[in-house]
Order: C-alpha cells, then structure tokens, then sequence
C-alpha cells in the first residue's frame, strides 16, 4: 500500500493553478493481473493502474478510465486525435516516434521464463537456450519483453508464435504443451501460476542468468497533451514512484 505523501510548496503551486475547467484526459488500461484489473465501476487497480490514478489524482488532472486491447491503445496513440494516454507502456524509439512517455511509474522485477512441465532448458542461459531449432515460444503480438529478450527473439533459431491474446491465455497455452516457453515479468509470472491460471503442477517459473534488471514502466500518451500536463503529470510521478 503507498504511503501518504507530503505535497511541495512547488507541486502545490503547480496543481492550484486557476484556469478553465479540462477535457478529461482518456486513460486506457487492459487486463493484465497484477498491473491493471477491471473493476465492476469501470475503473481499474493494480500495481500500475493504482500509481497512475494516484499520479492524475495528485496532479489535479481530470481524467475517464477506458478499457481497451492493448494493441488497440497503441493505434489510438499513434492516430493522436484526442488527449489520451495509456498505462504501463515500455519506452523504444518506435513508440517515442509518434506517442510521449512521462517519467518511469515503476521498474519491473527481472523477466523470468515460464516452462511447460517436463521442459528441460539444459542451460542456465537464456541466449544459449534461444539458439536451440527445437524450442517452440510464444509471444503476445505487439508486447515488448525489454531491449534484451527483444533483441535474442530477433536472432533466435526457435519457433516464435506471435498471438493477439492476452498472458493468461499464452500461460494455459504453454500448460497444454503448445509451446515450451513464454516470457513474463516475475510479479506477473507468480500471479499468473500461484492458482489464477495452470497451476504449478502445469508449468514451472525458470531464472535465467544472463536476463538483466527489469525494465521501467511509463505512461505514454498521445502529443494532444500538452507540455504543461506532462509537467504536472511528471512532477505527481516523482513523489509517488515506488
């Protein structure tokens, strides 16, 4: 649970600013236990769902929660035709391109590996196991796993399978033998196999040595919000930050 914070004299200035009242900024959010989960109100929580609407709430930023495909968000981002952001994005220079990204809301734990029973990677490399013809992956099509496992999926000699669905769905996938392997971050990978998903009797979370820190996690919204609410939006970040 966050604890309180104690606001700047700055910060206060910042967010007690008279003037017009703003069009809510769109905040899109997917299912992805335990980032981002739907609430009966429309609404989200979560480990990052919880840190944005603290950050917007703080900052004194309207904003209207919207449930959306992840893929989705990615185009309304890029088509920036309205004020719009999104939560828990990874930062690449494909995305910096066309869409903005605040300062880091969270840094995931390491990505770790989740195995179909029986599977014996014989390695405790990740790099070496991906040089292997007989392993089949999946992926969820349109998620970055960070710079390092995006770059040996860009060299690898396994099958990759890219699908539209969501992690749960890839983990029972991975459970019924469809695949060997999949990629999660550790709090996501516990909670996907602690009883929510397969089961632990299914599949099996593998550690890799060569698989390095987490990656940190943004809100990346479209250029229709200007400078002045990423700044507010930016300055709420740096005092909640975990």
């Amino acid at each position: 649970m966050l604890s309180p914070v104690k606001l700047s004299p700055l910060l206060i200035f910042l967010v007690a600013l008279p003037g017009r009242a703003e069009t809510p900024i769109s905040l899109y959010y997917y299912e992805r236990p335990p980032y981002m989960v739907a609430k009966p109100d429309g609404s989200a929580r979560g480990i990052t769902a919880d840190l944005a609407a603290k950050a917007f709430t703080i900052a004194h930023i309207p904003f209207a929660w919207n449930l959306m495909p992840a893929k989705r968000q990615l185009m309304t981002i890029e088509r920036n035709a309205g004020r719009d952001c999104t939560i828990g994005w990874y930062k690449n220079p494909q995305r910096e391109a066309y869409g903005q990204f605040t300062h880091a809301i969270y840094r995931d734990q390491p990505p770790v590996v989740i195995v179909r029973h029986g599977f014996e990677p014989q390695t405790d490399s990740l790099a070496q196991l991906l040089k292997r013809n007989d392993v089949r992956i999946l992926v969820k099509e349109g998620l970055t796993y960070g710079g390092y496992i995006n770059d040996l999926l860009g060299t690898t000699r396994a099958k990759v399978s890219a699908f539209t669905v969501e992690q749960p769905q890839l983990v029972r996938m991975v459970a019924a033998g469809r695949a060997d392997l999949m990629f999660a971050p550790r709090e996501e990978a516990e909670y996907l196999v602690t009883g929510h998903e397969s089961g632990t009797e299914s599949v099996q979370v593998l550690t890799f040595g060569d698989i390095p820190a987490g990656e940190p996690r943004y809100l990346f919204c479209s250029r229709q919000v200007d400078r002045a609410t990423m700044t507010k939006l930016n300055a709420a970040i740096d005092i909640i930050r975990p």
